[in-house]
């Protein structure tokens, strides 16, 4: 276990929401000049998706090298005085979390039911800046 290989689908998913920030920086001028809160509700959207999924990466990177202190010998597998309760717990944690797996799915549903709210309770304020 001498290299720490992140789930590849969280990194390419991390990488590519990075870029779609970037880029709406980029081009805020003109997205404020025309729809200005399609640009809010992208940021904020991309934004919430971007915490979730590092958050994901970060969480497997660390259990990664939590569960590399205890591999004495280097090889990649667990033997002898390798296996510790210790060690048990941090593999428990690696292997049967599905939360990491599976945030690229819970993340767009997370930041488009936030982003739908925030949006909703703008719509609520104007209504009742109306009255």
């Amino acid at each position: 276990m001498n290299i720490i290989q992140p789930r590849l689908h969280l990194v390419i998913v991390t990488i590519i929401t990075f870029f779609l920030l970037v880029i709406l920086f980029c081009y805020r001028r003109k997205m404020l000049s025309g729809n200005k809160w399609l640009f809010y509700y992208g940021i904020i959207f991309l934004s919430i998706y971007f915490i979730v999924v590092s958050v994901a990466t970060y969480q497997d990177i660390s259990l990664q090298l939590a569960l590399q202190k205890f591999d004495l010998n280097s090889d990649g597998f667990f033997s002898g005085n390798e296996i510790t309760p210790q060690q048990s717990e941090v593999m428990q944690k690696f292997v049967s979390d599905t939360g990491r797996t599976f945030s690229v799915i819970s993340g767009l549903l997370y930041a488009g039911i936030i982003t739908i709210m925030i949006s909703l309770g703008r719509v609520v304020v104007n209504i009742l800046k109306s009255k």
